[in-house]
């Protein structure tokens, strides 16, 4: 996400804050086609242990499969582009990256080829490794061959990006998109034709979808989502995110609105405090029921950022923070460890010591003494956009989170972690 400056473009790219936890485990992903009237396209996850050169043979021969499967599927499912009636819920699976990314598949050009990117609320732009990029870390990626896609059109202005990282070059161009049934026409984005650094060495994507607001957008080219929104391809301007738990259960997004098999009761809704980020504000955050005064009266500017593991804070408030729950490195204080309580906008969003303290164990194999670490890292973002909180995917998790540009609001429900009965 862009925190740190616009146009330069000096900002943390999801790779760099996913990389704030590092659990092992991997994904095993598997494809299926519902059969309802707006049929959905998702990957169902397991978890399973593996060698880092296991995770990687299975993760390219996984993707393989994907691919076959999901072209062959394209042909069946009904595609809603601009002109034809809108679709009321798509489900695009994620594939969960050691817990620190969420990543999911798109098509780019004609006929699509597809590539996996992370869906990112903390950013607006789109990016895609290009074949045109022979860099080491692009050789890592499936990239994208304009000469191969019949709807590509050159736009042609160059573009650099700098990130905490390394850098990234490349150009503007323009081509048709899918996402699951959804076909996007034209849209523009950044063909990355160079990589410099550790920006994507580590990442197990293809490219950014950014989701927050036009006005975070570089470059001024028009975000996805909103390309989405100005061809009518949906009937609600709606999209959200569900993360599992469990073996066996999925990750998705879902555009168009919310699946009620993935969370319990009512939504919460926070209205977007600015259209720039998916900005709200949060009122304060208490321990075992005490306020620590951590937030000025007119609330601390917090974003809910898909691109983040975890949870961030200015360094001087998180200190506070984490000196009143005090985590045992050894773990030996877990059991008598504290509530923590999000109050946002009137509301109060409670985390359990299973919930926010990252458990790890001292050796690869899963053997050893246990370790304990708080799941908040310090992140001090400069003003005028700064200071601000970021509730990531470790916030999400616990609860199903909608974002609704037609009202400009954030709703949160409690996310379902056990079979449906």
């Amino acid at each position: 996400a862009e925190y740190m400056g616009r146009h330069s473009i000096l900002f943390m790219p999801p790779t760099m804050r996913g990389m704030l936890v590092l659990l092992v485990v991997s994904a095993l992903f598997v494809q299926t086609w519902a059969t309802e009237q707006h049929k959905q396209h998702r990957i169902s996850l397991k978890r399973k242990e593996m060698s880092v050169d296991e995770e990687d043979d299975f993760f390219d021969f996984i993707a393989k499969q994907q691919t076959r499967v999901q072209t062959r599927a394209s042909k069946d499912a009904p595609i809603a582009v601009s002109g034809t009636h809108p679709v009321g819920e798509v489900a695009v699976g994620l594939s969960n990256i050691k817990n620190t990314q969420y990543v999911g598949r798109v098509g780019i050009g004609t006929p699509p080829q597809y590539l996996d990117v992370i869906f990112d609320t903390g950013s607006s732009n789109l990016w895609v490794a290009s074949s045109l990029c022979q860099s080491d870390p692009c050789k890592l990626h499936a990239r994208y061959d304009h000469t191969k896609s019949s709807s590509y059109v050159e736009v042609g202005y160059e573009v650099q990006v700098k990130f905490g990282t390394g850098n990234v070059g490349g150009f503007i161009s323009q081509d048709d998109f899918t996402l699951g049934p959804l076909k996007i026409r034209s849209q523009s984005f950044g063909e990355i034709s160079e990589e410099h650094g550790e920006v994507f060495m580590t990442g197990k994507f293809s490219g950014i979808l950014g989701l927050a607001y036009p006005a975070l957008s570089a470059y001024d080219f028009t975000p996805v989502f909103d390309s989405v929104m100005n061809q009518k391809l949906l009937i609600h301007n709606q999209f959200s995110f569900y993360f599992s738990k469990l073996p066996l259960q999925e990750s998705a997004l879902f555009f168009g609105g919310a699946d009620p098999q993935y969370y319990t009761g009512n939504f919460t809704y926070v209205p977007v405090a600015k259209k720039f980020y998916w900005e709200i504000r949060m009122d304060d955050v208490s321990v075992n029921g005490v306020r620590q005064s951590l937030c000025p009266a007119q609330g601390c500017k917090t974003v809910l950022d898909t691109g983040t593991s975890l949870v961030t804070g200015p360094s001087s408030e998180l200190q506070i923070l984490l000196s009143s729950v005090n985590i045992d490195f050894d773990c030996g204080n877990f059991d008598h460890l504290p509530t923590l309580t999000f109050h946002i906008n009137g509301y109060d969003f409670p985390f359990s010591p299973e919930e926010y303290v990252l458990l790890s164990r001292a050796n690869e194999d899963g053997s050893g003494p246990r370790h304990c670490k708080p799941g908040f890292m310090p992140l001090d973002v400069p003003e005028p956009r700064g200071p601000l909180w970021i509730l990531g995917d470790l916030f999400m998790r616990k609860y199903y989170t909608m974002f609704d540009r037609e009202n400009d609001r954030i709703g949160f429900a409690l996310a379902r972690h056990t079979p449906l009965q």
